[in-house]
């Protein structure tokens, strides 16, 4: 009987323990350390991104994307403004193949609530990994 007892304890303790590392912690960071990132001006150049809900122009498309980088052994900061960099490329990338101009009303969406901003996005990081997911529309 103690020996069932004990190995019932042990299947606890483990399928407990990576309860015990998982983490979902929804963080706000300012749009200037995406725009100060030294691979920022290389990867984008000038081309035109308007956060917020303030849009200007012909709305040619809607758009999205979600992107995740590893966050292992990385400040989540530095996750973040990585993952908000791909997004923006991939935006940027979306928004050439539609001929926009632009991409504007860019808003964070993060477990289903939107977050928007004209100085600020939400990014997500958990035990492995951190993500941002944006919606915006194509200008031209």
């Amino acid at each position: 009987m103690k020996l069932k007892l004990a190995a019932f304890a042990l299947a606890a303790i483990a399928m407990a323990a990576p309860a015990a590392h998982a983490r979902d912690d929804i963080q706000t960071y300012s749009l200037d350390l995406v725009r100060a990132h030294p691979d920022y001006a290389d990867k984008l150049g000038d081309f035109r991104f308007e956060f917020g809900d303030r849009i200007q122009g012909q709305v040619i498309a809607t758009t999205s994307s979600k992107r995740a980088t590893n966050g292992i052994n990385k400040k989540d900061q530095d996750a973040c403004v990585w993952a908000m960099l791909s997004a923006l490329i991939a935006l940027r990338d979306d928004a050439l193949e539609n001929n926009a101009t632009s991409v504007q009303g860019i808003k964070s969406i993060i477990s289903g609530s939107v977050y928007s901003s004209s100085t600020e996005f939400q990014c997500k990081s958990g035990f492995t990994n951190s993500q941002v997911s944006l919606q915006a529309s194509l200008v031209k």
